[in-house]
C-alpha cells in the first residue's frame, strides 16, 4: 500500500476513490454490509453520476440494506439450504473425502441439521470437528451445540465462535488472545505478533 495513502482519513480516501472512478466502467462487489450505516458511508465514494455499464453488486443479511440501497426490485433473496445440502457442506469440510464410519455420520448429521442451513456455521464447526478425531468429541460438541440453538443467526455465529474458542488447546487459545492487543481492522506485523508470542512463552 502506498504509504501517502495510509496517512490519508476517510474523507480524503473517499473522494481519491470518487475520483479515480469516475467516467470509468467498473464493477464493485460489496460483501456483507451489516447495516444501513456502512451502506451510507460507503456511497459517498462512488461517483453520483451514473457510469455506463458500471455496476455495484452488494451482500446483506439485512433488508434494510437492500432498501436503503434503494434496489428493492434488483434483488436476489437467498434462502436457507436445506437439510442435504447442510449435510454435504459439513460433510465436505470436516471429512473431504475420507470414509465416514457410522457413528460419525450420524452425529455429523445431527449437528448439520441444528444449525438451519446457515453455512458459515455449518463451516466453523465442521473446521473445528475435522482435528477432533474422537467420537466423544464429537458428542460433546453435538452437545454444547444444542445447548446455544437459537432463532438468532448473528447470536448463533456468536456462540459458535465461543464454541471453537472452548476447544481449542491452552496454548492455542493463549495465541489467539495475543491478537487482541491489536487494534480492530488494523494491519498486524507478524514479527510483532511472534515477538508477543515468544515473551509469553507460547
Amino acid at each position: 500500500m502506498d504509504e501517502a495513502i495510509k496517512t490519508k482519513g476517510e474523507a480524503e480516501l473517499a473522494d481519491m476513490l470518487q475520483k479515480s472512478l469516475k467516467r470509468k466502467r467498473y464493477l464493485i462487489v460489496l460483501d456483507d454490509i451489516w447495516s444501513c450505516e456502512v451502506w451510507d458511508g460507503m456511497w459517498r465514494c462512488f461517483p453520483t453520476e451514473d457510469g455506463e455499464g458500471s455496476q455495484i453488486l452488494l451482500t446483506t443479511r439485512n433488508n434494510e440494506v437492500a432498501r436503503d440501497a434503494g434496489i428493492e426490485n434488483l434483488y436476489m433473496q437467498m434462502n436457507f439450504m436445506d437439510q442435504d445440502e447442510s449435510w454435504n457442506l459439513f460433510k465436505s469440510a470436516a471429512f473431504s473425502n475420507e470414509v465416514l464410519s457410522s457413528e460419525f455420520e450420524t452425529i455429523g448429521k445431527k449437528i448439520a441439521k441444528k444449525y438451519h442451513g446457515l453455512p458459515l456455521t455449518i463451516v466453523v464447526v465442521a473446521g473445528l470437528l475435522k482435528s477432533k478425531g474422537a467420537i466423544e468429541d464429537w458428542e460433546s460438541v453435538a452437545k454444547d451445540v444444542t445447548s446455544f440453538i437459537t432463532n438468532d443467526p448473528d447470536e448463533q455465529f456468536s456462540h459458535v465462535l465461543g464454541l471453537s474458542y472452548n476447544h481449542l488447546t491452552s496454548d492455542l487459545k493463549t495465541c489467539l488472545l495475543h491478537f487482541g492487543i491489536f487494534e480492530e481492522d488494523s494491519e498486524i506485523p507478524a514479527k510483532n505478533l511472534m515477538r508477543s508470542w515468544m515473551a509469553e512463552g507460547s
